[in-house]
């Protein structure tokens, strides 16, 4: 179990209280949860009751892999646990994209990769649409250097899950951060804000306009022994 379970030294007896740990966890502001949520700002603290089924779906719209019975029992672990060991015999087969995902700064890159000439590996989950490896260790603890992650491409037209940690294709490279709006009030819809888990790492702001497309991290592994 992690450090991001629920047997955490805080009280997470309640709803309220297991709401404000998961902000912490996912370093999100109560301003920003209660944006992407369409409420108050001061609606965690005025809570008294749990989350009504409309609040809770919207939750786990916003959080995919948050835990439906930790929110509600504090029971189990907080978020869904990646997958660290994967059966070379018993998987599917993704495209291993033949360039690193810089968690770090901007790297430059050439998009012209052919998916027919991609080495192929193993992924413990259906859905994924391919297989990138990390380099750098600006998202660690949680994503370490050399780690390979599955990814699925998301519609960022539709919808986008803020405050989880996506790939980023963009014209100046690829990159693996946790992605928010970009609060900045003359530049709203403009910009998304990349953010570090390393604090190390300052924030930064890139333009929507140099953005290929967005992909959600499925799973990830630490280490991983290729076909």
């Amino acid at each position: 179990m992690t450090e991001l379970a629920s047997n955490s030294t805080e009280d997470l007896s309640t709803v309220k209280a297991r709401l404000l740990h998961l902000l912490k966890v996912k370093r999100m502001s109560q301003t920003e949860f209660s944006k992407l949520m369409g409420v108050s700002p001061t609606y965690i603290g005025a809570m008294r009751r749990s989350l009504s089924e409309e609040r809770l779906r919207r939750l786990l719209e916003i959080f995919p892999d948050l835990r439906r019975d930790w929110v509600l029992f504090g029971e189990g672990d907080m978020l869904e646990e990646p997958e660290e060991v994967i059966d070379l015999n018993d998987g599917y087969l993704v495209p291993l994209i033949p360039v690193k995902a810089f968690a770090g700064n901007l790297q430059h890159w050439s998009r012209g990769v052919e998916l027919n000439e991609c080495e192929k590996v193993v992924s413990p989950v259906k859905g994924v649409d391919f297989a990138i490896r990390i380099s750098g260790d600006s998202m660690e603890p949680e994503f370490q250097n050399g780690s390979i992650l599955f990814i699925k491409r998301i519609n960022d037209r539709a919808f986008i899950p803020w405050g989880n940690p996506m790939v980023i294709d963009t014209e100046n490279g690829v990159l693996v951060k946790a992605v928010y709006p970009d609060c900045r009030q003359e530049k709203k819809g403009d910009y998304i804000e990349a953010r570090s888990y390393n604090p190390n790492y300052p924030p930064f702001q890139i333009p929507v306009e140099c953005i290929y497309s967005l992909y959600r991290i499925i799973t990830s592994v630490k280490q991983y022994t290729t076909m």
